[in-house]
């Protein structure tokens, strides 16, 4: 069971071996996702190019406004965790449940110790904590999952 944590997730960073943030699946024209909100814009305006990237990630994977689950961003350890196809929508119970089964995988593939989650889905996802704990409730202690005070 994952452990949780209050607070400015950003804390965790350098510790992190791998640092989720939630995101949707939509690319702007100039080829970023798009990443105007909470933990996602913070992300952005941290590592410039980020957006960038995990945008041609996206593309590569599996086109603008499609399913991905999860993408890691080598260069900064930030995984993209997606909670939604589009930046208006609300976030899915179902693109959380596809993410969190390959957060699972990548978790035991590389053996990794310290993973930071923001509570996926909540505040601009527009889902209730209680919809969404369940289904996070099957990822492992070497997981913390942040939700801010």
């Amino acid at each position: 069971m994952p452990k949780f944590a209050t607070g400015n997730m950003w804390d965790a960073y350098d510790e992190a071996d791998l640092f989720c943030i939630t995101t949707n699946s939509y690319i702007k024209q100039n080829g970023a996702l798009t990443m105007g909100r909470g933990i996602a814009r913070e992300a952005k305006l941290r590592f410039p190019g980020l957006g960038y990237r995990l945008g041609a990630a996206i593309e590569d994977d599996c086109g603008s406004t499609g399913k991905y689950g999860l993408l890691v961003d080598c260069d900064t350890k930030i995984a993209a965790f997606q909670t939604k196809y589009t930046w208006f929508r609300d976030a899915s119970l179902e693109l959380i449940t596809y993410s969190v089964s390959h957060l699972l995988v990548y978790i035991t593939t590389r053996r990794l110790g310290n993973v930071q989650l923001n509570f996926p889905g909540i505040n601009n996802g527009r889902l209730t904590r209680a919809e969404v704990l369940p289904l996070l409730l099957a990822l492992p202690d070497s997981v913390t999952i942040w939700e801010l005070k």
